[in-house]
């Protein structure tokens, strides 16, 4: 009887110690004490607005390159819009001519084709006229971080963020100005030659004879001119501008988010804060003179400036989240950020633009990633 007291209490002990050995234990794991709430959100999207403004204004001078000298030089090589004279290329010639100068204009040959007129052509734009042509829709990149700073009841919450966006402004205008058109026309006898009347003409020329022998056809002009005159005309139909504005502008804004939660999966948020803005443009003005004679004269005058500007922004946005990380948005949004005027003051010019960036509108799109 004692051995089976004694079989019994060695069975009972063995099943106890069964039951209390950690290895054949099944683990317990709380998720809960290893899952990180993500705090952060990337957002990134893209940004089209409009509201931007500029306009266009100022005077300028246009010109050739030109040195025609004093008209009593005997000894100089003079560059008019429409041709050269050279210095003679005849050696120990007294008759105080050149065989060697170039016309590109049948309008040069006056008093029926007894003489020939060369000219020079300026123009100073007198136009007060401000043009205006609107930038409009500009689409542009955004990137923002936003990070979680708690919940405000059951529904919402608020975070801090800072957005940084990307957009370009392009704007132009093309007219034509009024302006004082000065013509200096200096005048030379042609003694009674017959010029060709095919241009674009080169003296000195040759032609072959029926002996095949090479002639000397070339014409004679004065060293200097018979006669300068000059005049002044205004109209607004010889010279005509285009005005071109370039560039890109920086967008930095920052401040609160309140979100409010519609559903598990959309959220509707309101934001609102200062803004800063730099803004990078290129302003330039091609001035073309319809000339009299031969071709049109062009100039172009242009000036790169950055400026900084300050404001404040205010947006709305819907947001869907996909899965707890992963979302896209849409939303709308108003900015102002000034304005500037930016001038041009090069040979003779003094031409402004005004860009006006106070009453910026769009919307905005894009990703929404948590992490």
């Amino acid at each position: 009887m004692k051995q089976l007291y004694l079989l019994l209490f060695l069975v009972s002990a063995t099943f106890c110690a069964a039951q209390s050995n950690p290895e054949d234990e099944i683990p317990v794991f709380d998720l809960d004490d290893y899952f990180v709430q993500p705090k952060f959100t990337l957002s990134v999207g893209v940004r089209a607005l409009t509201g931007s403004k500029a306009s266009f204004g100022g005077q300028g001078v246009v010109s050739s390159i030109q040195d025609i000298h004093d008209e009593t030089s005997t000894d100089a090589v003079r560059n008019y819009h429409d041709g050269v004279i050279y210095r003679d290329q005849r050696t120990d010639a007294t008759d105080g001519k050149t065989n060697t100068w170039t016309y590109v204009d049948p309008r040069q040959l006056i008093d029926n084709g007894a003489n020939m007129a060369f000219h020079t052509y300026s123009a100073q734009v007198t136009d007060s006229t401000v043009r205006r042509n609107d930038p409009g829709l500009s689409l542009g990149t955004e990137l923002v971080v936003t990070r979680d700073m708690g919940k405000i009841g059951e529904r919402l919450e608020w975070k801090i963020f800072a957005g940084l966006g990307m957009n370009g402004i392009e704007s132009n205008a093309h007219d034509n100005v009024q302006a004082i058109i000065t013509t200096i026309t200096d005048t030379y006898s042609l003694g009674g030659q017959t010029v060709p009347a095919t241009v674009p003409y080169v003296s000195p020329s040759s032609e072959i004879d029926a002996n095949g022998v090479a002639v000397d056809t070339s014409i004679l002009l004065g060293r200097n001119p018979d006669s300068r005159v000059s005049s002044d005309k205004a109209n607004d139909t010889q010279v005509n501008n285009f005005w071109k504005l370039k560039g890109t502008y920086l967008t930095l804004r920052m401040g609160p988010t309140f979100i409010y939660s519609i559903t598990d999966n959309f959220r509707l948020s309101f934001s609102a804060g200062p803004s800063m803005v730099y803004s990078g443009t290129r302003y330039s003005v091609t001035q073309t003179l319809t000339a009299d004679t031969s071709d049109p004269i062009t100039t172009k005058v242009e000036e790169s400036e950055g400026h900084n500007l300050t404001g404040y922004y205010a947006d709305t946005t819907l947001t869907y989240f996909i899965s707890e990380t992963a979302g896209f948005y849409m939303g709308a949004f108003y900015q102002t950020s000034g304005e500037y005027t930016q001038t041009i003051t090069e040979s003779g010019s003094n031409y402004t633009t005004d860009i006006d960036l106070s009453k910026l509108q769009g919307f905005r799109a894009g990703l929404n990633f948590k992490f």
